[in-house]
């Protein structure tokens, strides 16, 4: 038993590890309560430190998890959600300019669209909005009435932001923007900001057309996943995927999951759809024997290049979150 053991820690220890990096935007708002955005500097300091590691595309991690082949030492993966604009105006051109390849992720709904993300507009009007009510009362989805400011028993505008996202995702996309237009008009802020869209058409085939770049599923609309019936799920995902597939006139083999949400029916779903990649929000390293539909990523703070050499080194050592 003891002999098995020490063959197990061995085994464990010269493992070879991966990990896959999950990028958002690529820019300097004004506020970030979900810590998605990283500067252009830091992300070119970023670019210079990985090309010190064995930067994969998303094609030559199918084949490692695929065949289960020995992967090289230090092997890392680039990958970005949502489709931002500032992904094509400001990564792509880094990107190419050190040499390394990288994954995109597209929500179908949002391409092209002169809107930003819910929870872009709702970080709006409960962050920017200058003079925000003292009181907001709800009477859907739930009858709920909040007095706003930072003092007793008021919930501060951070905490109304947190307590409204928890009741935007779980609705539907029509139903969100509908709630979207309520809050504009009670915050008197309906100023969608330009630098929160996301690509245009032309613009992601362009992307697209570049060798080291590839286009990957995100649903259509961005929905927590699990929140929703098999029904539902099925078509965000396939519709996702159809609509990218006529779009880029390629076949669409790899998914992100929004918010890295996922059940049962999801996974029964994706086994179903060609899908052979579909990468989480876990913040965990990879190995050649990881579940194909479970890959796990780790998010990339706004970090200078000694802070996320750091990280990067940790998470390739020993999975910390260090």
């Amino acid at each position: 038993m003891m002999f098995r053991s020490l063959l197990s820690s061995i085994k464990q220890k010269y493992t070879r590890r991966g990990v896959v990096l999950m990028y958002h935007r690529i820019a300097t708002p004004l506020s970030d309560p979900w810590e998605l955005s990283v500067s252009p500097e830091h992300f070119e300091e970023h670019l210079k430190v990985l090309k010190a590691y064995h930067v994969i595309s998303i094609k030559e991690l199918a084949d490692i998890l695929g065949n289960k082949r020995r992967m090289a030492t230090n092997t890392a993966i680039i990958t970005f959600d949502d489709g931002y604009r500032d992904n094509y105006l400001a990564g792509k051109p880094l990107l190419e300019k050190y040499n390394l390849p990288a994954t995109f992720f597209i929500p179908t709904n949002s391409i092209g669209e002169q809107q930003e993300f819910w929870w872009d507009a709702l970080e709006r009007i409960c962050l920017q909005s200058p003079n925000l009510p003292d009181k907001l009362i709800l009477e859907q989805p739930d009858n709920i009435s909040w007095d706003i400011g930072n003092s007793g028993n008021m919930v501060s505008p951070a905490d109304l932001y947190l307590n409204l996202c928890v009741i935007l995702r779980k609705m539907p996309a029509t139903q969100q923007q509908t709630f979207i237009k309520t809050l504009e008009t009670w915050a008197n802020n309906t100023n969608n900001r330009p630098e929160y869209f996301t690509m245009d058409k032309k613009e992601l085939l362009d992307l697209q057309s570049g060798k080291l770049f590839t286009i990957g599923a995100h649903t259509m609309t961005h929905p927590f996943l699990p929140d929703f019936p098999y029904n539902y799920q099925k078509s965000e995902i396939q519709g996702g995927i159809t609509h990218l597939e006529e779009l880029t006139g390629n076949p669409i083999k790899y998914l992100a999951y929004p918010h890295g949400g996922r059940d049962q029916n999801t996974l029964d779903i994706l086994a179903e759809s060609g899908v052979g990649l579909a990468f989480t929000t876990d913040p965990q390293h990879f190995k050649a024997d990881t579940d194909k539909l479970t890959i796990p990523r780790f998010q990339v703070g706004n970090w200078d290049g000694k802070t996320f050499e750091f990280h990067l080194n940790n998470w390739m050592r020993n999975n910390t979150l260090a």
